[in-house]
């Protein structure tokens, strides 16, 4: 059943309680993008290179 469910945060017979840290988020075109977790500051972040040659 939770494999067929496109969904975020699954909870099967109990009440889902998630820690702080857990991703959070629309799934396809619901929602803004994920928060919690290192998922959600990725929207925040740009991958820089950067060298240095110390003389």
């Amino acid at each position: 059943l939770m494999r067929g469910i496109e969904a975020g945060m699954v909870s099967i017979n109990h009440f889902g309680l998630a820690a702080p840290e857990t991703p959070f988020g629309g799934i396809k075109e619901s929602g803004h993008g994920s928060e919690g977790g290192s998922e959600g500051i990725q929207a925040y972040l740009t991958p820089k290179f950067v060298s240095q040659l110390n003389a």
